[in-house]
């Protein structure tokens, strides 16, 4: 290609401008002294996570975690609990939430910022569980009962 005579300060500043605007672009960012700082790798929560299992209690409470970080998820998803067991529900959301075991009388609506709690007295087995509000965003869950 044939630059006309004249244009390469053009050609070579618009080179140049690029290159400088890749280079901003990296993760570094200016320090007062004109050195680049690498821009720090934030550290992974140790939030349990949602399909973590709570242990089996015999007379304890279990605490059931609802929309942690405004999200619309029970932490853990999956809770196992012996025959009599409490369960704490605290509700560190922005809106409400429902602990409802499906077919079953539990039905316990938690305000934002509240906790309530609920005691299992069902049968030994599997029962699934939901927030009423949110199920169809996927705020599911298992309940599993020991004797």
């Amino acid at each position: 290609m044939r630059v006309p005579h004249g244009k390469h300060g053009l050609l070579f500043g618009i080179v140049a401008l690029g290159l400088v605007a890749a280079a901003c672009g990296k993760s570094a960012s200016a320090s007062t002294n004109g050195a680049t700082t690498p821009t720090p790798t934030p550290t992974p929560s140790m939030a349990p996570s949602p399909s973590t299992s709570v242990p089996p209690s015999n007379t304890g409470t279990k605490t059931v975690v609802e929309g942690p970080g405004n999200s619309f998820a029970f932490m853990p998803s999956t809770i196992t609990v012996k025959q009599g067991a409490t369960l704490k529900l605290d509700n560190v959301s922005d809106t409400a939430h429902t602990f409802t075991v499906t077919g079953q009388s539990i039905d316990v609506v938690t305000q934002p910022g509240q906790t309530s709690q609920v005691t299992i007295d069902l049968p030994p087995g599997s029962y699934p569980f939901i927030c009423r509000f949110h199920q169809s965003l996927g705020m599911t869950g298992t309940l599993m009962v020991k004797a």
